[in-house]
Order: C-alpha cells, then structure tokens, then sequence
C-alpha cells in the first residue's frame, strides 16, 4: 500500500511541476528568423535553399527544354544550369 501511495504522490507532484512551467520556458529558443534565409512570395513559382532562390520551367513537353536559374540572395549573381553545371550570367562587356 504504501508503494502505491508513493507512485501516486511522485505523478502527483510530476504533473504540478509539468503545470506551473510556462510554455514560453518550455519552448526552445527559435534562430534569428534574419540569418541566411530567403523569402518568395506564394504564387511566384520560385523555391528557397538557405541563401538561393530557384525558378525552374520548361518551354516545352520535352525534359530537354527544361530551364533552371538560381539567384543568390545575398550577392544579387545569377545562375543558370547549362546541362549538369551551373554557369553563371556575366555581363557583356
């Protein structure tokens, strides 16, 4: 008898302790919502990964006219994927 009693005053005294810890304590601190993200709008077709921004198409049914551009959020370079490579757009002289 006396065990159940003891269990019974341990989860009574667990559930106290669970209750009087505010939830703003309980929650993990976030990162700083600034840091090396990205952000695009709803309907603009594009993704984010960390600093790039993706847009991806095609103009075709075909795979082969696929196209891919990423922009660096960071720096404003742009990208785009010639075959396996991502070569990035420079300016003409």
């Amino acid at each position: 008898m006396k065990k159940i009693g003891l269990i019974g005053l341990v989860l009574a005294l667990g559930v106290l302790l669970g209750t009087s810890i505010s939830p703003l304590r309980a929650q993990s601190p976030e990162a700083d919502p600034q840091a090396g993200h990205c952000y695009v709008g709803e309907s603009s077709n594009a993704a984010c990964a960390g600093k790039w921004v993706f847009f991806a198409g095609n103009t075709h049914s075909l795979d082969e006219s696929v196209w891919v551009l990423r922009i660096n959020s960071e720096t404003g370079e742009v990208w785009f994927k010639d075959g396996k490579k991502f070569q990035q757009v420079q300016e003409p002289n």
